[in-house]
Order: structure tokens, then C-alpha cells, then sequence
């Protein structure tokens, strides 16, 4: 299927690992002209020569820290300057710690929500002036399915991720207008760098092996795997596009089954 991505102009935060590099793979696949963010300037760098070695074209980058107020700004100027415009903008910055409840400090539970969630906010907030600007835009947050179905050890990361899916619905009916879509994908547990990074604290923190920890999870998915990043990248590339033109406001869980619900 053709997505009509080609010349579009993509925001990808956390754009240099995980399922942020993914979906930056995906979109460039696609024909997707990209400016990636992330804290880390020389990920960045190499993440984007990953991308213009597999797909051509040049990859912007611009490292920024969207857990301080000016940060998102910084990134939303510099895909303007060096893009064009801005018709896409994917949210993939943000990792939580684990742990039981009473067990985890609160530097745990803020350091979630200054980055995961409220890092989005910030970044929504500045690009959606532009969109406006140009009545159109595409607004793709990539959340976690947590945020519907807490885990007992996943409390900072899932409360961020609630927090989120009430505003990819709520801003949703605001902006409809003005021809932006806002919508959220909800990943399962995913193979990337923060799932096993997860994996060992968890492990640590209980006197078990990884092996023993990811198996809790896994019982609980009736696929019986972990997803992989491509897998994600390829849903939020699709909703990314006008192929999903009709959908705003809600959002896609991919977890292998695990989520327990009436679609």
C-alpha cells in the first residue's frame, strides 16, 4: 500500500533508538523527509546516518531536552527551518522505571512525568501553531498499553501513559477543525534497549533472573512473544498517514493480546 507519505515532513522524538529509530526507518522508507530529537546528540547523528544510508536523502537532527520548557520549541524551529513545514509529528521520547509501589522514590514517578508526559505535551504545544497555520497535521503518540491495563510494577510509566490517552482524546475534538488528527499507539511489551533495560532492574530489585521476570510477562500474552520494534513502527506509520484518515482521538493497542477488552 502506498501511504502518499513521499516529501512529508516528520517530526520523530526519540528519534535515535527503539521504536522511535523504527519509525524514523519506516517514514523514511516511506518517502518521509525527517528531523529526529533525543538528548543525545551523537545517537542522533548516527541514527540518522542509519537512515540515510538505507533509504537516501538527508535526516535532520537536533538535540534537545524536552524536559525543560524550551526545549520542544528549539526542535519545532529547527524542523520548520530545515524541513519546510511540519505535517507529521511522532512522540516516542520517554522510559519509566519499575518497581513495587511503595519501593519506588519520587524522583522515580516525576522523572516519568517530566519526559514522558509532559515532554509530549510541551512538543504537541509547539508544533501544533504551525499545523494550524497550514490546516493540516498528523499527530501520532506513541503510549503504551499500561495506560489501559496498569501493571502492578509498572505504576510511574503507566500513570504518564493514562495521562496521555486523555489528551490524545481531548485535544483530539479541539483541534479537529483546524484539520489535525491526534491519535496514540498502545505497544506491549516490545524488544528494544528500554524493555531489557526494564527487564534487569525488575530482575535486580526481586533476586530473579531476567528470564524468570520477562516469563511473568509473557504469560500473559496469548501470542506468546514480545513484539518487535518494526511491528510498532509500521502502525504508527499507517496512522501517520491519510490511509487512516477518518481516525482521531483514539488509539491502536498492539500488545499480542494482552489487553483484555471489547474493541
Amino acid at each position: 500500500m502506498d501511504l502518499h507519505l513521499t516529501d512529508k515532513a516528520a517530526v520523530v522524538t526519540g528519534g535515535n533508538k527503539g521504536l522511535g529509530a523504527a519509525t524514523a526507518h519506516r517514514l523514511a522508507a516511506e518517502g518521509a523527509r525527517l528531523c529526529l530529537t533525543a538528548r543525545d546528540g551523537d545517537q542522533l547523528a548516527a541514527a540518522a546516518r542509519e537512515i540515510e544510508m538505507a533509504h537516501g536523502g538527508a535526516c535532520a537532527t537536533v538535540a534537545a531536552d524536552l524536559t525543560e520548557a524550551g526545549g520542544a520549541d528549539t526542535v519545532a524551529a529547527h524542523a520548520v527551518e530545515t524541513l519546510g513545514r511540519i505535517d507529521i509529528l511522532v512522540n516516542c521520547a520517554g522510559a519509566s522505571q519499575g518497581g513495587r509501589f511503595w519501593e519506588i522514590p519520587d524522583h522515580v514517578w516525576q522523572e516519568s512525568l517530566d519526559l514522558k508526559f509532559m515532554g509530549t505535551v510541551r512538543m504537541i504545544r509547539a508544533v501544533i501553531p504551525h499545523m494550524r497555520a497550514q490546516g493540516s497535521g498528523r499527530i501520532v503518540t506513541v503510549v503504551g498499553n499500561t495506560g489501559r491495563q496498569p501493571n502492578p510494577r509498572m505504576l510511574p510509566g503507566a500513570a504518564a501513559n493514562a495521562g496521555l490517552l486523555a489528551v490524545t482524546a481531548g485535544l483530539a475534538q479541539e483541534v479537529a477543525a483546524d484539520g489535525i488528527v491526534v491519535l496514540a499507539v498502545n505497544p506491549g511489551p516490545t524488544r528494544t534497549e528500554r524493555w531489557n533495560g526494564l527487564m534487569a532492574s525488575l530482575a535486580e530489585q526481586s533476586g530473579r533472573t531476567v528470564a524468570e521476570v520477562e516469563g511473568d510477562f509473557l504469560r500473559e500474552i496469548p501470542m506468546d512473544r514480545l513484539g518487535e520494534p518494526d511491528e510498532i513502527a509500521r502502525i504508527v506509520t499507517f496512522l501517520a498517514s491519510d490511509a487512516a484518515g477518518y481516525a482521531t482521538g483514539t488509539s491502536l493497542t498492539a500488545d499480542g493480546g494482552w489487553t483484555k477488552a471489547i474493541a
